[in-house]
């Protein structure tokens, strides 16, 4: 009746560059609504947790793309 299909799976490819500048961005709103102070101090948590994977030399996989810049809404013409 039904099938269970064993795909392998993909390794997981992330720019950390791309999700640090993300996050760098959200916390710049962030900083600006003090009510939202507990979800500013999570997001620096994440950015503090990307240095250190970065400064402890962990390998992880980049994405496959020949580029892709981050623009933020208020930037574009």
């Amino acid at each position: 009746m039904f099938e269970v299909f064993n795909r392998p799976r993909r390794a997981v490819s992330i720019d950390l560059a791309s999700v640090r500048d993300t996050l760098l961005y959200i916390e710049s709103d962030l900083s600006q609504a003090p009510e939202l102070h507990r979800l500013a101090v999570a997001v620096r948590s994440a950015l503090s947790e990307i240095t250190r994977l970065e400064q402890a030399g962990t390998e992880i996989a980049q994405p496959e793309f020949v580029s892709a810049h981050f623009l933020p809404a208020q930037l574009r013409s």
